[in-house]
């Protein structure tokens, strides 16, 4: 079993989905909140570590924006020459249907792009996309990687998670009723929606992250905050350029993953350069 799991991919791609499954399995484990972000310092890791030692599970990070962190590679490799073992899971979803479901979101939360009008939140989702020179650079890693598009995740979990689990030398998952995930939401009251962002915040920077993650998986506080999109409302329309930027960096992208991964009836598989090939389900060797 490898000592820590780390997951990139931009935010509205299934990392929610995927976090709630794998708090839920005995073998993965979450000390503190989900973008623990351990690989930015050894001693940070050594701590978060520590923290899950005891029960010999395996550390989990769900990063969703380390794929744009300068510290990322860096700290990736300062970790394995420590003798820390890694595997990665890489989230890619449609840039086109990510940027809708992010631009709902953001204005959901009051962000401050969301506040300074539609225009400017549609720039602010087109220059934080994952782009093909920012994964070819997670791609010069040694270490496993594993490629999940979102329509495969949500469709075909169990397909994911059971070569997730070969990938990290788990045991098997249990089965996954799939749950409703990236599901748009509009704020009750923008300004109590911003007020509670600016506590996130806060709560980060002192360091209480355990009760933010408490307080973000609390369904009952979410209802206080949020509520669904009524049917047609808040209908969300990109620009022709942003659409042909987004579009264009999504085949990119793909063309990146095809080239370095080994397709296994729908999961793309990268294997470390310097270890052994690992038989995961469906391989075909």
């Amino acid at each position: 079993m490898v000592d820590y799991l780390l997951v990139v991919g931009p935010g509205r791609s299934g990392s929610d989905f995927l976090y709630r499954i794998l708090r839920r399995h005995p073998d993965y484990a979450f000390p503190e909140i989900k973008e623990g972000m351990y690989y930015q310092s050894v001693r940070a890791y050594g701590r978060a570590r520590a923290k899950v030692r005891p029960g010999g599970k395996l550390l989990c990070d769900i990063a969703n924006d380390a794929y744009r962190d300068p510290k990322l590679l860096p700290g990736v490799r300062a970790l394995q020459q420590q003798g820390v073992s890694m595997a990665m899971v890489v989230l890619l979803r449609n840039h086109r249907e990510r940027a809708v479901s992010s631009i709902r979101f953001r204005r959901s939360r009051g962000r401050p792009s969301a506040l300074l009008g539609a225009r400017h939140l549609e720039q602010a989702v087109v220059r934080d996309r994952l782009t093909a020179g920012l994964l070819e650079d997670i791609f010069t890693l040694d270490v496993d990687i594993l490629t999940i598009d979102f329509s495969t995740l949500v469709e075909d979990t169990q397909k994911v998670l059971a070569n997730l689990a070969a990938l990290c030398g788990t045991g098997p998952f249990a089965p996954v009723a799939t749950e409703p995930v990236n599901v748009s939401t509009r704020a009750r009251f923008v300004w109590l929606s911003t007020v509670g962002w600016l506590c996130a915040v806060a709560l980060r920077r002192l360091g209480l992250t355990r009760q933010l993650q408490r307080i973000k998986d609390s369904r009952s506080i979410g209802r206080v905050f949020f509520k669904p999109l009524a049917p047609g409302r808040d209908e969300v329309r990109l620009s022709v350029g942003a659409v042909r930027t987004l579009d264009a960096s999504h085949r990119e992208c793909w063309s990146v993953v095809t080239r370095a991964s080994v397709e296994q009836d729908g999961i793309f598989v990268r294997r470390a350069p310097t270890r052994k090939s690992i038989g995961l389900p469906g391989s075909r060797q």
